[in-house]
């Protein structure tokens, strides 16, 4: 099976408002996020992705080649502001760095207080924001976006790298979503 079918799969069985934590290997993790993505990009949700593994040019770039329509997407990037390379673009938030959480979250807030479609959140990367950020101070923002996420009825997607994240924040970050989910 295909791996974006597998993801479909799976995800079509949790409801809309689901938030999951999907694990996978660092060697898959690229082709993982890109499955997810196609998948939203496919049910037409708006979207917010707080993008911690790829500049918004080069995600962009990456979703046109796989057919990702991301007009309706929202991409809050945090590594292109520390490289000088934020040129002010349309659905593209720039981020000071990953770890400015207040403004990763204020921009989250945004988003999902501004947007009356069904909507979805999707980070790329919980690993990398671990290497930019303590693992208490991140586990708390994780745990003020799910609480936000659930009291709005926004579903997610995060992904983290097996056995390369912190097992205390992988504990507590998988206790708050739906499914954790291993590919």
């Amino acid at each position: 099976m295909e791996l974006y079918e597998k993801i479909e799969e799976e995800l079509k069985k949790l409801p809309e408002d689901y938030v999951l934590y999907l694990e996978t290997s660092p060697e898959k993790a690229f082709e993982v996020s890109t499955a997810v993505m196609k998948y939203f990009s496919k049910k037409k949700d708006k979207g917010i992705i707080i993008s911690a593994n790829r500049p918004y040019k080069n995600l962009i770039d990456v979703f046109k080649k796989n057919n990702i329509e991301t007009s309706k997407m929202i991409i809050l990037d945090g590594l292109s502001k520390t490289q000088h390379a934020d040129t002010p673009t349309k659905n593209v938030v720039f981020i000071d760095n990953l770890s400015a959480l207040t403004d990763i979250s204020l921009a989250v807030d945004e988003y999902i207080n501004h947007t009356k479609e069904r909507k979805f959140l999707f980070i790329d990367s919980l690993t990398t924001m671990l290497i930019h950020n303590k693992p208490i101070v991140l586990a708390r923002f994780v745990h003020n976006i799910l609480t936000k996420m659930r009291l709005n009825g926004v579903g997610g997607v995060i992904i983290s790298l097996k056995d390369n994240s912190n097992p205390d924040i992988r504990a507590d970050i998988a206790q708050l979503c739906d499914k954790v989910l291993k590919i």
